[in-house]
């Protein structure tokens, strides 16, 4: 049957299906030629070309608070929209200059943290002391982490009295826990809540003098991190598990689903799962990093790069920016569906590239509308074929 119904088709029919073969290799080129990454934008900052954007922290879309240097001077800005406040100026008692940390809190507020004995507290719009020390105890705080299973548990990273580094917990509740012992060998710069009583630190790691295995001139520091564990009680922070890296510096740790945690680093990157203990290196160094409400990471090279790494559960991907990266970064910031990435161009302009994560695969983007021309012109063509076939078999 389907010979004699071969037979009796005119050239129209072959005309037809050539035609549709044309479109798919046609299609299968132009959405080759729209892979790349869709939604980056260079533009100015939201302080103007002058302000050096040195930290930022997005609390939820066109809401921020941004440290910047301008004339010689560090401003700290709360931005609302199109308007911006100074909340600290140049003769404020709160020197913003030494500012180390902004932690975004559950409820959309945020710390300030300067390094000093001051930790502040930013709500609508509102600056206020925040209370790290119940009890006696002297120390001054570099940054701050709250937990993201209980709230009112913070961890913190400290200068002691003796002028030594440690790590203490603190509960809003009225319990400042005791410091760890010290490590002299690592400075600690940053805390993460990973789960339960678990967080991780990183930092940097300075070999002891007397190793041999570096010049006093030019000292071999390394990445380091650790696992910590604390439940919230009195009882200092304990280190877990101390791990020294080869060369470079963490610039981020990203949670990236309920086991596994991204250690982005300018040399290496690790992906650690706190559930198993498991530790895998991933190849791809980064100078920024951040994660999205999807649980997807997105690693940004340095300036030049056209490259950005997407890791989301097991996928991994190197995707294809559409220009080279033309800034050197500084800070980078997410708020809910917008990636921000402050930094100055080669003139010393002050310059942010932002990465909106809702037009992958949209209609607006290249790709997004080809596949749909595609699957629409298909199914057209498919259905022309159905009714064809349809009526030869009726006739």
């Amino acid at each position: 049957m389907w010979r004699k119904m071969l037979k009796q088709e005119s050239e129209h029919q072959w005309l037809a299906i050539s035609a549709f073969f044309i479109f798919i290799i046609i299609g299968a080129i132009f959405i080759r030629g729209t892979g790349q990454l869709p939604g980056v934008d260079l533009t100015e900052s939201e302080l103007g070309n002058d302000h050096r954007i040195l930290n930022s922290l997005y609390l939820e879309q066109d809401e921020s608070i941004m440290l910047a240097f301008i004339n010689g001077n560090y401003q700290l800005f709360a931005i609302s929209g199109n308007q911006a406040t100074e909340l600290t100026g140049v003769q404020s008692e709160y020197d913003v200059s030494k500012v180390s940390d902004l932690e975004l809190l559950t409820n959309k507020s945020a710390l300030i943290v300067n390094g000093d004995d001051d930790v502040l507290l930013y709500s609508q719009g509102k600056i206020t002391n925040f209370t790290t020390s119940y009890g006696n105890n002297d120390f001054s705080v570099s940054s701050i982490e709250q937990s993201s299973y209980q709230p009112k548990n913070y961890l913190m990273i400290t200068t002691e009295i003796d002028n030594q580094q440690s790590i203490r917990g603190l509960n809003t509740t009225g319990i400042t826990s005791t410091n760890t012992p010290t490590n002299e060998n690592v400075v600690w710069e940053d805390l993460q809540h990973v789960g339960d009583d678990k967080w991780i630190a990183t930092g940097k790691y300075n070999p002891p003098a007397n190793t041999g295995t570096e010049s006093p001139a030019a000292p071999d520091i390394k990445p380091a991190w650790a696992t910590i564990m604390w439940n919230g009680g009195v009882i200092a922070p304990t280190i877990e598990s101390l791990h020294i890296g080869g060369y470079g510096e963490y610039h981020a740790v990203l949670i990236l689903d309920n086991h596994n945690t991204i250690l982005a680093g300018s040399h290496e990157t690790i992906l650690f799962d706190h559930v198993s203990g498991d530790v895998e290196n991933i190849e791809y160094t980064s100078v920024a990093a951040v994660s999205d409400k999807s649980n997807t990471a997105w690693l940004f090279n340095g300036k030049g790069s056209k490259s950005v790494m997407k890791l989301n559960g097991n996928d991994r991907e190197v995707e294809s920016l559409p220009h080279d990266i033309p800034i050197d970064i500084e800070t980078i910031g997410f708020d809910g569906i917008t990636i921000f990435m402050h930094g100055t161009n080669d003139e010393g302009q002050s310059r942010v590239l932002s990465f909106d994560t809702s037009a992958i695969g949209s209609i607006e983007s290249g790709s997004g509308f080809i596949n749909l021309a595609f699957i629409v012109v298909s199914m057209i063509m498919f259905g022309i074929m159905a009714i064809n076939i349809f009526d030869k078999l009726k006739r």
